[in-house]
């Protein structure tokens, strides 16, 4: 086995057991943390938080991408420029999401705390943007242990924090210094493992070419990770704490189960590449891709709800209303499953160089989310304005696929959806089997197929094709 191979298993390996350890401490978070502080300052803090996310995206999500594709006897000038840069820009940023954070909060956004605690969080933007060089850094060396490690410690010294501080009645305040208490290990660490200390260096040309690089690889997402500003700037307003509380759990919970889903993006992004001249593969790995992804989140997701509709409601206590909770997880998984075809497609058109297609998408997106949101959860009953939120989510994201089949349609060829968008609507109605005396679960009937019986064993034969072959003995 070559080095790079080896190391890139490895690094799989450690990223997969961080994983894991990251779960295992997030499930302790959901059942102490977040019960302890209560949805109205847990919906708080999430408020603010989805403004810094999106402001973090904004801020270098390109130039980390540049830094790594750099070829590796590039001067280590492009270092020095791109830590100034991402200094200087992500302080102006900050500067000027305060003021327009003030302002909304003013006049629109209107609920107490919210401004001091966004304060609190985005103050932290320029530290967060100059550790992107440090970790780039690590990632280009494939130093993936290091970053696992450096991942764990600085969770647990956010529980560690946070913990405490939520059983001694600090409130939204335990969740704010559990994030300052990650990003401090989080930076402190990533700089003394790469030991880089950042010179003066500031040209033109340099700074010319890392930005449009860089502006025309995270276009799209920029646009499409607006969304995390949707609840503070819509939801909040409308809702309440307590909506965008029961919304960032029903969020956290799904980002738990769809790790298998993540694993997969992250393997066939490469296998896409490796195919873009080929399209008709092309298109079957996007089908088998799409297959995985239904059938790990749909899996994970039913075995979950079923349940947790049962067992959550006495750990998380009267504070909590948790099967509300449940049932935005269950809305928000379907949207999940139902995209999941489309995402891979996105993957495939940044591929093959067809970014244009997926920031269109984004864009419709975008504004979809926001008025859906407005119209959903303003018509929802009270206390229930957090479901209207997750059918606008799922709604925005429909013209968001036909984009994107579009794209795939143009430039690389007919898409093959089989049994996917069958076992995608399927699976999504069996989450709701506990508000319908179980009868959704009928659905899963599809399974029983002869065209679903026959997909899952050619899905098979795709697995075990990927095995190694056994290697000859001494």
């Amino acid at each position: 086995m070559s080095e790079l191979r080896r190391r890139a298993v490895e690094g799989s390996l450690y990223l997969s057991l961080r994983r894991v350890f990251t779960i295992a401490l997030s499930i302790v978070g959901v059942l102490y943390v977040t019960r302890i502080v209560g949805p109205e300052n847990y919906g708080l803090y999430a408020s603010a938080m989805g403004v810094y996310l999106f402001l973090t995206q904004l801020v270098g999500t390109g130039v980390r991408t540049y830094l790594i594709r750099a070829p590796q006897d590039a001067p280590r000038e492009i270092w020095h420029q791109a830590f100034w840069w991402l200094l200087l820009f992500s302080a102006a940023l900050t500067g000027a999401a305060l003021v327009a954070l003030r302002v909304l909060g003013v006049f629109w956004i209107r609920t107490e705390g919210f401004f001091t605690v966004a304060l609190a969080l985005c103050v932290g933007l320029p530290l967060h943007a100059v550790s992107i060089v440090a970790q780039a850094a690590l990632e280009k060396e494939l130093r993936y242990k290091r970053i696992a490690l450096i991942d764990t410690l600085a969770q647990t010294s956010s529980y560690a924090v946070s913990v405490p501080m939520a059983l001694l009645g600090f409130g939204v305040w335990a969740l704010v210094a559990a994030y300052w208490a990650a990003q401090l290990v989080n930076v402190s660490l990533a700089f003394f493992s790469t030991r880089y200390r950042p010179r003066w260096q500031w040209e033109r040309g340099m700074l010319r070419d890392m930005l449009g690089f860089s502006f025309s690889q995270a276009a799209s997402e920029w646009l499409y990770y607006a969304k995390n500003l949707a609840p503070a700037l819509v939801l909040l307003p409308i809702a309440g704490k307590e909506a965008v509380g029961y919304l960032t759990l029903a969020e956290r919970l799904l980002n738990m189960l769809n790790f298998a889903q993540i694993a997969i993006r992250n393997v066939t992004t490469s296998v896409f590449a490796r195919l873009q001249d080929q399209p008709h593969k092309l298109l079957n790995t996007l089908y088998v891709s799409s297959q995985a992804q239904i059938l790990s989140l749909g899996g994970a997701s039913l075995v979950f709800v079923l349940t947790a509709w049962h067992v959550l409601p006495p750990l998380f206590g009267a504070q909590w209303d948790i099967r509300l909770a449940i049932l935005a997880l269950a809305i928000l998984t379907a949207e999940q499953l139902l995209t999941a075809t489309f995402s891979a497609q996105a993957q495939a058109l940044y591929v093959i160089r067809q970014s244009h297609v997926v920031t269109r998408a984004a864009l419709v997106f975008a504004f979809n989310l926001y008025w859906s949101t407005a119209l959903c959860a303003s018509l929802a009953p009270e206390g229930y304005e957090v479901l209207g939120y997750g059918v606008a989510y799922f709604l925005a994201h429909l013209p968001n696929n036909v984009f994107l089949h579009q794209g795939i349609k143009r430039y690389i060829g007919q898409p093959y959806y089989g049994v996917n968008l069958l076992w995608a609507v399927a699976m999504g109605v069996s989450l709701l089997a506990p508000v319908a005396y179980y009868a959704p679960l009928l659905a899963l009937g599809v399974f029983l197929l002869p065209a679903s019986r026959r997909a899952l064993r050619e899905l098979l034969r795709e697995i075990r094709a990927l095995r190694p072959p056994p290697q000859a003995g001494i």
